[in-house]
Order: C-alpha cells, then sequence, then structure tokens
C-alpha cells in the first residue's frame, strides 16, 4: 500500500510540474496536445511493442486478464440497461451512458497505473485490444444507424480502428513474442535500442501532457483515433448543448478543463448540472466508479482468483471514462453533457478506489 501511495505521489509531482510549465508560460498553453501526439504515435506503440515482444504471454491471457475483459463487457451491457430500460433515455443516448459507465482510459492513464499498482503495462493489452477492435466498431455502427449523423462510408467508419498505432503496437509487440524474435539480434539491435529509448519516455510524457491539460487555454477538439481534428466538434465553448442548452450559457459557466487530451468543464453551471443529472450523470459515475470494480470483483472470486490476481481486474475496472467517449457523443451528438462530466467526475474519483483495492488486495 505504502509503494502504491508513494508512486501515486511521484506521478502527482510530475503532473503538477507539467502544470507549472504552462502556468508559467515556460512552454505553450497548447504545449500538451504535441505531447499527446508524441505518445499517441511514437512512444506508447514503441512501450507496447517492447513490452510485449518479452512478456509472458501466459500471464497476458490470463484468468485475471479475461476477468478484466468480461468485467468491462458486462458493465457496458448492463448500463446500457440502465440507461435505456431504467431511465427511458434513447438508444443513442444509453449507448453514451453505457460507454461512460464502463469504457476506461485504458492508454493515457490505464498504462501508467497498470505500470504503478500491477508492475507491468502489458497486462493493460487486452483490454485495448477489446476497446479497439469491438467496443468502438460497435459504437460506431449503432450511433450511425440511430442518428444517421456519422461518417457516410461504412468501410471508413469500421476501420478506425485499424488506423490506430495503438493497435499496430500490441499486434507488432505480441507477433514477436509468438515467434521467438529477439529485437535485440535485429538489425544489430539498433532498432531495439530506438524502441526502448521512445518506451521510456512514454509514461513521464503522458503525465506531463496530464498536467499542461490542467493548466492550458481551449482549443478545437481532437480526435483520439486519428490524432486530427474532430469532425463536427466544436472547441470547449460551445460543445455539450445538445440537451438544450445555449452556447453562450456554455460559455459563461466556467473555465474549461482538458482531461487527458479532449477538453471538459472544469466547472458546470447550475442548468447544465441539472440537465446531466437527468441524462444519467450519477449513475454512469457510480457504475464507473463503484458498480464496475464491484463486477470484478465478482467474476474474479467466481474465476478462482485472490489478492494480487485479483487486482488486475478490480484496477483494471476503476480505471475513470476515457475521453473517447466524449469525442463519440460530440461527433453524433448526443449525450454530450453526460460523456465531458463523466470524464471530468471519474478521473477525479478514481484514485481512492484504487488505493482501496490496492490497500485491500495487495
Amino acid at each position: 500500500m505504502a509503494d502504491v501511495v508513494a508512486g501515486l505521489a511521484v506521478f502527482g509531482a510530475v503532473i503538477a510540474v507539467g502544470w507549472l510549465l504552462v502556468r508559467a508560460r515556460a512552454v505553450p498553453a497548447d504545449a500538451d496536445g504535441v505531447l499527446t501526439r508524441v505518445c499517441f504515435f511514437a512512444a506508447t506503440p514503441a512501450l507496447l511493442v517492447t513490452t510485449l515482444s518479452r512478456a509472458d504471454l501466459t500471464a497476458v491471457v490470463s484468468r485475471a486478464t479475461a476477468v478484466a475483459v468480461a468485467a468491462e463487457l458486462a458493465a457496458i451491457v448492463s448500463a446500457w440497461c440502465l440507461h435505456r430500460l431504467v431511465l427511458r433515455r434513447t438508444t443513442a443516448e444509453a449507448t453514451i451512458g453505457a460507454l461512460a459507465s464502463g469504457y476506461v482510459n485504458a492508454a493515457n492513464l490505464g498504462i501508467p497505473v497498470a505500470v504503478l499498482v500491477l508492475g507491468d503495462a502489458a497486462t493493460i493489452a487486452p483490454i485495448l485490444l477489446l476497446q479497439l477492435l469491438v467496443l468502438t466498431p460497435v459504437t460506431f455502427t449503432v450511433l450511425d444507424a440511430v442518428t444517421r449523423r456519422g461518417n457516410p462510408s461504412r468501410l471508413a467508419t469500421l476501420s478506425v480502428p485499424l488506423r490506430n498505432p495503438l493497435l499496430w503496437g500490441v499486434v507488432a509487440g505480441t507477433a514477436a513474442n509468438l515467434s521467438g524474435m529477439n529485437l535485440e539480434d535485429w538489425c544489430g539491435g539498433y532498432p531495439a535500442q530506438g524502441l526502448e529509448m521512445l518506451g521510456r519516455v512514454a509514461v513521464p510524457l503522458m503525465m506531463l501532457a496530464l498536467g499542461m491539460s490542467l493548466a492550458g487555454a481551449p482549443r478545437p477538439l481532437q480526435d483520439p483515433e486519428s490524432g486530427e481534428p474532430g469532425r463536427g466538434t466544436r472547441s470547449a465553448r460551445v460543445v455539450g448543448t445538445d440537451q438544450g442548452i445555449h452556447a453562450a450559457q456554455q460559455a459563461a459557466a466556467a473555465r474549461p478543463l482538458r482531461v487527458g487530451g479532449s477538453w471538459v468543464s472544469g466547472a458546470v453551471s447550475a442548468s447544465a448540472r441539472r440537465v446531466s443529472r437527468r441524462s444519467g450523470l450519477w449513475p454512469a459515475v457510480v457504475w464507473k466508479l463503484a458498480v464496475m470494480p464491484g463486477l470484478a470483483v465478482v467474476v474474479g472470486l467466481a474465476a478462482g482468483l485472490g489478492g494480487a490476481q485479483l487486482l488486475v481486474p478490480v484496477v483494471t475496472a476503476a480505471l475513470p471514462t476515457a475521453q473517447n467517449v466524449f469525442m463519440y457523443a460530440s461527433r453524433y451528438g448526443v449525450g454530450k453533457d453526460l460523456a465531458r462530466d463523466a470524464v471530468l467526475l471519474t478521473t477525479a474519483g478514481f484514485v481512492p478506489v484504487v488505493l482501496l483495492a490496492a490497500a485491500i488486495l495487495r
């Protein structure tokens, strides 16, 4: 427990450095966007390649990671039923609500937390694959069908995961591992050295970028899947108005805050909070921070896990809502208030859940 607290304190210090760099104007206010792209397109894929190429794949594809995958699927399906059948949301709104309740931030925060708490970034790989290859295409297909506001090319929509460098990092690292290839023996070991150097900076850059994002100024949203400005998105000053809140009211609410590469509101007006409650914000937050880790415990115990093994799915389940959910909501013009506020609140609230899990299970 003490080492987890100390590790989180170190992470907090690095995040604070990023915040101070922007506040002191030592770097531009949008510098986190550059660091985020470096992580997304280079450092994190390199980390995944080097980690998975020498990982024990029996540990990566284990009962613990299978339980993590099962818990996420169970949380998303059950949350969809809650939003659709109990809260009486539309199919599109229920889909965004379900993602806000279970789609975890596996890259920007999942990898650092896995390194810190679990000691191995490879354990997050199955969750990345689940989200990139299953949840994202299914989400786009459903939202395309019910809103008719998506990309007119279904092939372009379904091929989005294939344009994600994180997916190819997982594929390359796994292929190298299964083939028995030693990266250090390839081309004199120089490519391996380059990958190692890039991989080592991934986690610090993620934390610095997060700190910078907390202090930066608003700018247009970016699509986390392609790294390019999101289609049909606007600056954070005018997003989140699909529930009838005018752009001027949103702009006056408070200074925006961007978490992990996407802008969310740092404080929401009273009317926006009322809309968020009606749209299922608090059920989504509770589902994400309490019900989903609880499902991981139940499924893990049923699978015979205990102690440190059970910590893998519980910590994974406790990760906050991914900013991708807000981008999907913005792209399709539905549930943006819910997605935005869920990202903010679960990011602020996941640390106590992780500390509690570590204290009980380690």
